[in-house]
């Protein structure tokens, strides 16, 4: 291994403090209370709904503040500044505590407001874009005060986006005092569902689970060609479900996989744009597919397991076409695979560790037997600390117990902060209408055109994707598009999961593309090559999303026989393969340009729901087949001569 990659791991810098002495203490106590909350709820119930978000609220902005300077990658200890900001915070959302019974009774709109009613929700506010502005840039902060302007000012933009007018009491009411705004539902499943998710996350980290996955894959893979690649998709894949972010999969996994597959003959590029595509899809894959499928569940008002169920298939689907292009580069370039002394056997490998996989084969159990997510992550978690015992090397201490409850915490923060920021411009949207608006906007440049309907909403979805994180981009999104997409004819939760693949191109799609940045940094390669190279790669995020509305992939929400969903399904899978060709122009060899146009031509047919395209794209993958062995018989006549 050469130096730099040695230094691999050092080279991601980390936006939050190094706090030392007391501060470090304080943070370390805050962080451990707020996962320990999170699990007594999880156990034993939720506290009333006011009293459960404000609390919530509190211990992320407390963090927020004390782990993230004013200014990104200063390691400057706390300052008066952040200690006022959480006095502000403490008192903003102390007085929703202290008037948990006023807030719970009230007749919203109706009853009078206090003085102190308007100067903490201002506050809040205040408070909330600073520390989004501090975990995660501009573009979400940028947002929300777009959103605010447009809400007290609207009334003067004439014609189709005018807003009705909006008083100050009226505000207050809707965004600060009810469940529509800031402790709306985004903040009540923050505080619950992802809370729970994330805690778990942090678990299965502390555990081992992510050197766990590599090492599975690379005994189920590692052999074949390009073997660390191949290893990457797969332990990424999972790692990535259960993480929720993509980004942050990067660096957790990529440190591993990305020197291995430079090592194996990978361009330092393909290197990082193959951990940048399969860490981001790890958020479609069941079982857990990240925070947003929370949301979802919230929005579209049917069972997680639903989600799942559906989403199982085109997951996979765009896995294994990720998969096949990690393939075509390894044969193309001749790659051999991983030696075997590097890889554990499968059994002994199950043997030693198979234990730390029981608590997520019981996550799947029990969701598939109806208990809540919130639940099941809560029994996950206990089930961790206790099969870890199995062997001295992966028990958890009190020590390593604190640790994860404290990594827990601390990785929510971002998250937290965001479902604030992300409630108020929801609640505008329903105090302007601008989402009904939104949507009518589409249908009318669509016109009502189904197709150009779906394009027009990727488009959006992409856009805020480059702003914002995959949870706050989906559920903009869904708000602005959904009711567009369901007004031409698509069911609800196929609207929702439309918006939420978009939603994860910009991660892996230039100009922004921070997840495959995030892997060209360890790299070492080109950024803008890196991200150009996953955008090849991960093209299944765009076009697999239109199969859900033109084909019976999720079968279970189609009125259709099994053997019409296999003839689907089939031809979807060799349309996505062929696709992978043309764009690699290999299979066993290079393919000349007469063989990609061939072979272009077929995928675009067997993609398109027609039967008849269908067997018209049969005909010219038959076409592709005849005139591919007629060059390779002409070559082998011609070598032999």
């Amino acid at each position: 291994m050469s130096q730099r990659e040695e230094k691999m791991p050092n080279i991601i810098k980390s936006p939050t403090r190094n706090l030392t002495g007391a501060w470090n203490k304080i943070s370390k106590v805050i962080a451990i209370t707020m996962s320990l909350i999170a699990l007594y709820t999880a156990a034993f119930g939720t506290f009333p709904t006011y009293f459960q978000r404000s609390i919530h609220l509190i211990f992320v902005l407390v963090l927020t503040f004390l782990l993230y300077p004013f200014k990104r990658y200063e390691k400057d200890q706390v300052k008066i500044s952040d200690v006022i900001l959480i006095i502000f915070s403490l008192l903003s959302l102390g007085w929703v505590l202290i008037n948990n019974q006023r807030f719970t009774t009230r007749f919203a709109y109706v009853d009078p407001l206090h003085l102190l009613d308007y100067v903490f929700c201002i506050l809040l506010i205040l408070v909330l874009l600073e520390a989004n502005r501090r975990t995660m840039g501009w573009p979400l902060v940028m947002t929300t005060i777009v959103t605010i302007i447009y809400n007290f000012f609207g009334h003067y933009i004439p014609g189709y986006f005018s807003a009705p007018k909006c008083t100050l009491e009226y505000f207050t009411n809707h965004i600060y005092m009810s469940t529509e705004g800031i402790l709306g539902n985004v903040v009540g499943l923050s505080s619950t569902y992802i809370i729970m998710f994330v805690i778990f996350g942090a678990f299965v980290d502390s555990a081992g689970m992510g050197k766990l996955f590599i090492d599975l894959s690379n005994a189920l893979t590692g052999k074949q060609p390009g073997g660390p690649a191949k290893t990457a998709v797969i332990a990424s894949g999972m790692f990535g479900s259960i993480s929720g972010s993509g980004v942050a999969n990067v660096v957790t996994t990529g440190v591993f996989t990305i020197p291995a597959m430079k090592r194996a003959g990978y361009s330092p590029e393909e290197a990082g744009a193959v951990e940048a595509v399969a860490s981001c899809g790890g958020q479609l894959l069941p079982p857990v597919m990240g925070s947003a499928v929370f949301l979802m569940v919230s929005f579209v008002g049917i069972s997680y397991l639903e989600i799942v169920k559906v989403s199982i298939i085109p997951g996979l689907m765009y896995f294994a076409l990720v998969y096949l292009f990690v393939d075509l580069i390894a044969r193309r370039k001749g790659m051999k695979g991983i030696s075997q002394m590097e890889i554990i056997p499968l059994p002994k490998l199950l043997r030693e560790n198979g234990y730390l996989l029981v608590p997520i084969i019981a996550l799947v159990i029990l969701i598939v037997r109806g208990y809540t997510p919130f639940y099941a992550a809560f029994i996950c978690i206990v089930l961790m600390v206790l099969v870890s015992f199995f062997r001295r090397e992966t028990s958890f201490t009190l020590s390593k117990i604190m640790v994860a409850l404290e990594h827990g915490s601390k990785n929510m923060v971002a998250m937290g902060s965001a479902a604030g920021c992300v409630g108020i411009i929801m609640g505008i949207v329903t105090l302007t209408g601008v989402g009904v608006r939104m949507s009518s906007l589409i249908l009318r440049l669509s016109q009502h055109n189904l197709l150009l309907t779906i394009i027009l909403v990727a488009i959006i979805a992409y856009i805020l994707g480059m702003g914002l994180n995959v949870t706050s981009a989906y559920i903009i999104g869904s708000v602005l598009t959904a009711p567009a997409l369901v007004e031409v004819g698509v069911p609800l939760l196929v609207a929702h999961l439309l918006v939420f693949w978009f939603c994860q191109t910009s991660n892996v799609t230039p100009p922004v593309c921070m997840a495959a940045y995030a892997a060209s940094i360890i790299s070492g390669g080109n950024a803008m090559l890196t991200g150009l190279k996953s955008a090849k790669m991960s093209i299944g995020m765009i076009i697999i999303p239109f199969l859900f509305v033109y084909s019976p992939i999720i079968f279970t929400l189609h009125n259709t026989n099994l053997l019409e969903f296999l003839w689907f399904l089939i031809t979807s899978i060799l349309s996505l393969a062929l696709l992978a060709v043309t764009l690699e122009g290999f299979v066993t060899k290079h393919i000349k340009i007469i063989g990609r146009i061939l072979t272009g031509i077929a995928s675009l047919f067997l993609f398109l729901p027609n039967v008849y395209s269908k067997l018209f794209g049969l005909f010219v993958l038959l076409l592709f087949l005849l005139f591919y062995k007629k060059v390779t018989y002409i070559n082998k006549k011609y070598y032999i001569k």
